[in-house]
């Protein structure tokens, strides 16, 4: 399934004009977690990244089950998008040629493994920001549903 360019252009941070954007993980017993992300972009056309900063347990429900939901929620610009699909954690020490879904671990690493230097977090208070960002990998989505659900959109399937 391919983003359109709307789509793409909502993944990006808030303060760079993209959307609040959360990712939801599930255990193999149902049990959800779900974590607003701050670092996300989309790669080719179908795939969402988001960098593993902080992600124990999205990583231990992608062990157990390797499915993710990546929600946008902007409803006055109308981006109301669920994207659905295998999730992995592409981390340094995959060979270059990991091939998840068709995005290569080399490539992704490449353009997104140190995320921090290449968008630094400036929106983030002083006092709150963590004194030293430590990347470990990238959360990669490949994206095969889209669901949209605005005023006249509930649940409507973009399949």
């Amino acid at each position: 399934m391919k983003l359109t360019e709307e789509m793409k252009d909502a993944l990006k941070p808030v303060g760079m004009g993209g959307c609040v954007v959360h990712l939801t993980t599930c255990n193999l017993e149902g049990v959800c977690n779900t974590v607003g992300e701050r670092f996300v972009a989309h790669f080719q056309d179908e795939f969402i990244l988001i960098a593993d900063m902080f992600a124990q347990k999205t990583k231990v429900n992608l062990n157990e089950n390797p499915v993710g939901v990546i929600t946008i929620a902007h409803p006055v610009k109308g981006r109301t998008w669920a994207f659905r699909g295998p999730c992995t954690v592409i981390q340094w020490g995959h060979p270059d040629e990991y091939d998840f879904h068709g995005a290569k671990a080399g490539d992704v690493l490449r353009e997104w493994g140190n995320w921090s230097e290449k968008e630094p977090p400036s929106e983030v208070p002083p006092d709150i920001r963590p004194p030293v960002l430590v990347q470990r990998g990238v959360i990669t989505l490949k994206v095969d549903e889209i669901y949209s659900w605005g005023p006249s959109e509930a649940g409507r399937s973009i399949l």
